[in-house]
């Protein structure tokens, strides 16, 4: 079996982002979304989302400005996305994390799944993480850590994290999808060739230009994605290659081969 569960990551970043995720659901391949919970827009999201039968998880958000804390070691400017964005990007390790700072981080995930809660009265479908979590393996254990506590799926990436023995996952991470401006459905359908078995997970960013008071370099490409997305030829060919699309709620049912 091939399962294909194609995530709208930023959910609740713009109202644009709200509305380009929502098409991308209702007119395209999008099955499952993830909500950066602190947003200003994260209410509209959800309400969105109930109306079209959209799964929502929550996007752990170390990082931007709407991941207010009181914790030094968070936010633009905090001790983990310092470190999160030098081991992303140029591929250093300058520091590890303490006891304190990780019981701190174990913390934050649990206020933002409790936050999400409150919100939409119910659990995430999933978690997952926004930017490149994985490159702290300590974070990611506690990541597991508090998804068995709550028994949620999570996002995960064995060519990041090595396997993952703990919570259930899709048995493949992709997130080599992005929007360019000559995309087609070839963009998208290329990733599929390499072999799984189980669930696949492609993430995703779809979304309409935001014109203000969006602090994200990833603004034009959204709406490349989403124009990829929505084409009527990439259901129909992902149905051709015999691909069932499926999203986190279904894989808490079936469970996963990987």
């Amino acid at each position: 079996m091939h399962g294909l569960i194609v995530n709208a990551d930023d959910f609740g970043f713009s109202q644009e982002i709200n509305e380009g995720v929502c098409e991308a659901h209702v007119n395209g391949i999008v099955t499952d979304a993830s909500l950066l919970v602190r947003s200003p827009y994260a209410s509209q999201a959800i309400r969105m989302a109930s109306r079209i039968s959209l799964p929502v998880g929550l996007h752990i958000d170390f990082v931007t400005p709407y991941s207010s804390s009181a914790t030094q070691e968070l936010g633009p400017n905090g001790h983990l996305t310092q470190e999160l964005f030098n081991r992303e990007f140029n591929h250093q390790v300058t520091s590890l994390f303490s006891t304190e700072e990780l019981l701190k981080l174990q913390d934050e995930i649990r206020n933002q799944i409790e936050d999400f809660k409150a919100l939409a009265g119910h659990t995430p479908s999933h978690l997952d993480y926004h930017f490149g979590l994985h490159f702290l393996p300590d974070v990611m254990f506690i990541y597991l850590m508090v998804s068995n506590q709550y028994q949620l799926p999570v996002r995960w990436g064995v060519q990041y994290a090595g396997r993952n023995p703990i919570v259930l996952a899709p048995a493949r991470l992709c997130d080599r999808f992005r929007g360019v401006e000559n995309s087609s459905i070839e963009t998208f359908t290329d990733l599929l060739q390499e072999p799984w078995e189980g669930v696949l997970e492609v993430l995703c960013h779809p979304g309409y230009f935001t014109p203000n008071g969006l602090f994200d370099s990833y603004n034009q490409e959204r709406e490349y994605e989403l124009k990829t997305l929505t084409d009527p030829r990439l259901k129909a060919e992902i149905e051709h290659l015999g691909i069932q699309l499926v999203n986190y709620n279904w894989l808490k049912e079936h469970g996963n081969s990987n």
